[in-house]
């Protein structure tokens, strides 16, 4: 089954929102957990960190065993895990339940669909359309759980957010049949595109990790800094459901202009711009405010996501680096949500937006000039 054909590309991107479902509802699930099962901030982070902790280290395993297991069946024991692993958290009340029930369904179940969707995303000939294909489906899928979930936690607690999430994952399996069983590209007779060296790919992948630090340490408490900031909760997820709609049109924006000016351009701008965004939201905020500065911060993540994927798999020349993205995407945003909440005090969120304008910048300075060899070599080969 060639891996370009639409109805394969549509299964792959199913599959990452699956990949995603740890990440995206995080901030109303770190919400509820405290609200509901009364846990504190440190409590609420951990809980949330270790299932994504779980989906990196399902990446990183993924390396090992992706070129030698059946997709399809990989992809079915994920969304079995999900799907069961959600319906007994439910029902769950304690730290240390919640903590190893969250972490396993990440590692067995979340993280293995994203690896099986990045590798397929990874085999298509544009990687950077089609990343940014998923991105768009996974922020869709974000504005209606910002829009839903708030509502449904207020009336069943965490059921509310991981009932949802189970139903959905019973629906992308109807798609299993459309994943191939494996890769259809031949690793042995060497490059997977425009460079041999697996440098480049590792040099973007550690750019990605280290944003992804950044975005975990101010995504997971937006709900936080929107109620701190005087907004009700369920006003906060109307605001966030926005941000991320507006997200939405960033990933589109990414497919549309994909390399006509290069990576280079793109990314500095949309990085430079992430950090300034991610300054202002902070401290007293009418809904107006709130909503427009995550706005801005949600468009420019989103577009900037399709072009860091895009340069680790298209110089990934092993076909093992590129399934590593995962990793370095839920195992940062699970470094910087559980780095930011121990940094916390009782009385300000600021540690947030110090590790999230941090990561963004750090990101800039490291992709700026990875970026630039990568155009030279390009230029130097044609």
């Amino acid at each position: 089954m060639a891996t370009d054909k639409p109805s394969t590309i549509a299964a792959a991107v199913a599959l990452s929102c699956i990949g995603v479902f740890g990440l995206l509802p995080q901030p109303i699930f770190l919400g509820a957990l405290q609200d509901y099962l009364g846990f504190s901030s440190q409590q609420a982070s951990l809980i949330t960190a270790s299932e994504v902790i779980g989906g990196a280290l399902a990446s990183i395993l993924a390396a090992f065993w992706i070129r030698r297991v059946n997709w399809r069946l990989a992809a079915l024991a994920g969304i079995v895990v999900v799907i069961g692993g959600n319906l007994v958290s439910s029902f769950a009340s304690s730290e240390s339940a919640l903590l190893a029930l969250r972490f396993l369904v990440g590692l067995l179940g979340e993280g293995t669909c994203f690896a099986v969707a990045i590798a397929m995303l990874s085999e298509t000939r544009d990687t950077d359309r089609n990343f940014a294909f998923s991105i768009a489906a996974q922020v869709a899928f974000g504005v209606v759980a910002f829009a839903a979930l708030p509502f449904a936690v207020a009336q069943w607690s965490i059921a509310g957010i991981l009932v949802p999430l189970a139903i959905l994952a019973g629906l992308i399996a109807l798609l299993l049949a459309w994943v191939p069983a494996g890769s259809s590209r031949d690793f042995t007779a060497g490059a997977a595109g425009p460079a041999t060296s697996p440098l480049p790919a590792l040099a973007a992948l550690a750019t990605l990790l280290v944003w992804c630090i950044g975005l975990g340490g101010i995504y997971a408490f937006e709900e936080r800094i929107g109620v701190a900031a005087g907004l009700e909760p369920t006003t906060v997820g109307s605001g966030l459901a926005l941000a991320v709609a507006v997200g939405f049109l960033g990933a589109l924006a990414a497919s549309w202009v994909a390399d006509r000016w290069g990576r280079v351009l793109p990314v500095a701008v949309a990085l430079g711009v992430q950090v300034g965004a991610i300054w202002l939201l902070q401290g007293e905020m009418s809904w107006t405010r709130f909503a427009l500065t995550a706005s801005v911060f949600h468009f420019f993540w989103n577009f900037t996501g399709p072009y860091l994927m895009g340069t680790v798999a298209g110089n990934d020349a092993t076909g093992r680096i590129a399934v590593l993205m995962p990793a370095a995407q839920t195992g940062g945003f699970a470094v910087g949500t559980a780095f930011a909440g121990n940094l916390m005090t009782a009385d300000s969120l600021a540690a947030a937006n110090l590790v999230g304008a941090a990561g963004c910048a750090i990101a800039l300075l490291m992709f700026v000039p990875i970026a630039l060899r990568m155009r030279q070599a390009a230029a130097a080969a044609g």
